[in-house]
């Protein structure tokens, strides 16, 4: 099966399994990251994040940088105190009022908040297009990521993970739901995506990166509970708590996934020359 077929399956495989069950369980799908936007929250003048000073070295204080599902601004901030402007491309109102209060909160002001999903937005090329941890759940990922490349004067980067950050939840799928999840493509699979598009990036690997752990008991309940869409006090609420029971051990800097690896992270770049 070609990259891009095979791609587009697993990816609508997932969002109809997604589908199905918050339907059956009658949760809203409306901005999916509200539950979560607080948590992607993070100090723009940190300096021990790994992915922005890597990313820091592809800017300079003249770069442009175009920042493609910007979040609550994980990397458009930090990056923004790097360069001379970045545009963050974020559908997510939630996400992009986080990262809004953020910006002011530090005194941030060359960022401009563009709230509309990559397809229909409007905005001007720049030096260098960021996205990063966005195409996992991309059904039309040829579509998304030439337009990624029409947009970049030097350089596009995209930071993924060889499975999706997500993937840390599967094992309590069939134990709450009855069924294993169906899983997203990550870093190998986009690179073959690329091949068949006539790109040929640079792949850079990352050290192992151990997941967060979750801080106690209550917040990994939440998380858990919005993650695998359960409802307090269910049927599936019990046997998730089970589940955690089972699969969640707990360590002095709080409770982690019983068995579960590091993340595997890429930088998959390129310059716009190589693009057909």
């Amino acid at each position: 099966m070609a990259a891009l077929e095979a791609w587009k399956q697993r990816v609508a495989a997932h969002r109809e399994q997604s589908h199905k069950i918050r339907s059956a369980l009658g949760v809203s799908e409306q901005d999916r990251w509200e539950p979560f936007s607080a948590f992607f929250k993070a100090d723009p003048r940190r300096t021990d994040d790994v992915e922005v000073n890597r990313l820091a070295q592809e800017v300079t204080s003249t770069t442009t940088l175009l920042d493609v599902g910007a979040g609550a601004g994980r990397f458009a901030l930090p990056l923004a105190l790097r360069c001379r402007h970045v545009t963050a491309v974020e559908p997510s109102p939630s996400m992009g009022e986080t990262l809004r209060y953020l910006a002011a909160e530090v005194g941030i002001a060359n960022v401009t908040l563009v709230t509309s999903p990559w397809d229909a937005a409007e905005v001007e090329p720049a030096d260098v297009v960021l996205s990063a941890h966005v195409i996992y759940s991309i059904e039309d990922i040829s579509a998304f990521v030439m337009k990624l490349a029409a947009h970049a004067r030097k350089r596009v980067c995209m930071p993924t993970f060889m499975r999706p950050p997500r993937a840390r939840y599967t094992p309590f799928w069939p134990r709450v739901h009855g069924e294993d999840r169906q899983e997203l493509p990550g870093a190998a699979e986009l690179v073959q995506v690329l091949w068949e598009l006539g790109i040929y990036p640079n792949l850079e690997m990352y050290a192992p990166i151990p997941f967060r752990p979750f801080r106690d008991w209550q917040r990994a309940l939440d998380a858990l509970r919005s993650r695998l869409f359960v409802t307090p006090d269910t049927e599936q609420d019990a046997r998730l708590q089970q589940a955690m029971r089972e699969l969640l051990i707990e360590t002095s800097a709080g409770y982690i996934i019983k068995d579960l690896p590091p993340g595997r992270l890429a930088l998959i770049s390129w310059q716009p020359s190589a693009t057909p």
